[in-house]
């Protein structure tokens, strides 16, 4: 451990103990709304409660700032939220949609009732809440009000909420937290304060990424805690909550979990194996620096694309040091855009004769380098 991380807390369990991993400070990073970041930075496990994490350092609190300050939420679809597709099959939804349905088939819903998107960004999961139930109150908040008039044009909605959650008006009986969690320096502290906006019996829905099947959201650099379903819990029950249920398979790669406020104390937690989290956070660090050699040396063998616009994409373009001559997408409102310089294609107008890097956890990327296939071009996954 550096004499740096012996002044900064854990995320979880507030222990001063987290050993840095040294090969992360020399890869590229991406922040959450995909653009390149340069490489720096720190990632750590806790040497007490194992959770994964960048400690909140100055350095870390400087690039969020940086980061959010430009923000530009689904800029490679216009503003339209990412879609998610099944590897085999190619049928999409989007996220919230997605979410919201798996949810609600877990969590029935009553036909009126309060709803509270935390972190709302410019209103995606209020759409699709209001979608599936559009006589209930809606409102979102956010740290600032750049969004505030497309929130205004969901029906049944609040003005958009930018001040302490101490003044949201009256409590709710669903809050979602999509996607904010992992962004937040005190996760425990955050959660804690937000119990006395649940009604009684209401329920908090969480989606976070979920890094042990996807190791491109260890590069995020605005991602302060890599949770896993063990620390995601551990998070939970620090903050007061009880744990209804929690599920690696709602959205791929994707964590989700439904809580609400304990009426008794919580059960602590009982960590993962440490060697076992070393292990694997130091192999997809390796993994990621593989993946980027893969890119380059197929960059050297002719016209090269790569599968996707998201994170995982971005990362890898923004690794080259060939070119990379265009981006292949499925999501129909990026098609047809230009993302990082580049055409974003669709599969069907990839141009004879090309590699595409499909850039995704192996069985993924082999699953759509299988189901996109077709004479003349080569889908080219990590091994």
């Amino acid at each position: 451990m550096n004499s740096a991380s012996r002044d900064i807390r854990c995320s979880i369990c507030g222990t001063i103990a987290i050993d840095d991993l040294p090969l992360f400070h020399h890869l590229h990073r991406i922040t959450s709304d995909c653009r390149p970041w340069p490489p720096g930075g720190r990632l750590g496990v806790c040497r007490s409660c194992n959770a994964v994490q960048k400690p909140a350092d100055s350095g870390f609190l400087a690039d969020t700032e940086a980061i959010y300050r430009y923000y530009s939420i689904y800029h490679q679809g216009g503003g339209a939220e990412q879609s998610v597709f099944q590897s085999t099959s190619g049928l999409s939804a989007s996220r919230s949609a997605q979410l919201l349905d798996r949810f609600h088939r877990r969590v029935p819903l009553l036909r009126s009732g309060r709803f509270l998107d935390i972190g709302c960004g410019n209103g995606a999961t209020l759409r699709a809440f209001g979608d599936l139930r559009p006589d209930w109150i809606k409102c979102g908040t956010e740290f600032d009000a750049r969004h505030a008039g497309a929130i205004a044009e969901i029906p049944n909605t609040l003005p958009l909420h930018t001040g302490p959650l101490d003044d949201l008006p009256g409590v709710f009986d669903v809050i979602t937290m999509v996607h904010v969690l992992e962004h937040l320096p005190d996760p425990v502290a955050w959660l804690a304060s937000l119990r006395h906006a649940i009604a009684a019996n209401g329920v908090l829905l969480i989606e976070v990424p979920y890094h042990a099947a996807n190791p491109f959201d260890l590069v995020i650099a605005d991602h302060r805690t890599h949770f896993t379903a063990v620390s995601l819990e551990d998070c939970l029950h620090r903050a007061g909550y009880d744990v209804m249920m929690l599920s690696t398979d709602w959205i791929p790669r994707e964590l989700s979990a439904v809580a609400r406020p304990a009426n008794n104390e919580v059960p602590s937690s009982t960590p993962e194996d440490a060697t076992a989290v070393r292990t694997r956070v130091s192999d997809a660090l390796r993994w990621l620096r593989g993946a980027a050699d893969s890119v380059n040396a197929l960059g050297a063998t002719g016209e090269l694309g790569i599968f996707g616009t998201s994170i995982a994409g971005t990362w890898l373009a923004s690794q080259a040091h060939t070119r990379i001559a265009f981006f292949v997408d499925e999501d129909s409102q990026r098609i047809g855009r230009v993302h990082l310089g580049r055409p974003v294609l669709a599969p069907q107008d990839v141009p004879q004769g090309s590699h595409v890097y499909v850039g995704l956890p192996t069985d993924l990327a082999r699953a759509i380098g299988h189901r996109l296939a077709r004479p003349g071009i080569t889908f080219v996954t990590p091994t």
